[in-house]
Formats: structure tokens, C-alpha cells, sequence
């Protein structure tokens, strides 16, 4: 079986996140995410909690910053 090759993070340049679900159903997510930039571990409870850690970090380092390419689901 072959397995895709990990990815290299640029720790100085990123805005990337490894989030560990533990347990939970719905909205009850528990777990833990970790900001690749500066190695800081955080536990949430639920689903409000992971996106509101989230949204922080990036406030935190000024994103979106002027060349991020924003996207969006509607045409």
C-alpha cells in the first residue's frame, strides 16, 4: 500500500492547522488543533469552539493578508 508523502511546512509563511478528533457527534466535536506555525496546542468541546480558536489565530497574524486568494461556493 502506498501512502502520500507528508507534506513540508514553511513554519515562518503558514496559516495551517492540524485538528485531532477525539469524539463527538454533531456539534458535541471534541479534540484538539494545533497551529503549524507556532507549534501551540488547543483543546475544544464543540464545533463553535474550534471555529472561534481558528478565527483568532488567523485576527492574530493579520489574514486574510493581500495576497491571499479568496474563494467562495457561489458562482
Amino acid at each position: 500500500m502506498n501512502f502520500p508523502k507528508p507534506r513540508i511546512y514553511n513554519k515562518g509563511l503558514s496559516s495551517d492547522f492540524i485538528i485531532r478528533i477525539e469524539s463527538g457527534h454533531g456539534q458535541s466535536v471534541k479534540g484538539k488543533i494545533e497551529h503549524m506555525q507556532t507549534g501551540q496546542i488547543h483543546s475544544f468541546n464543540d464545533f463553535l469552539e474550534l471555529l472561534i480558536l481558528i478565527d483568532n489565530r488567523l485576527n492574530e497574524q493579520g489574514c486574510p493578508q493581500s495576497d491571499t486568494e479568496l474563494r467562495s461556493f457561489i458562482d
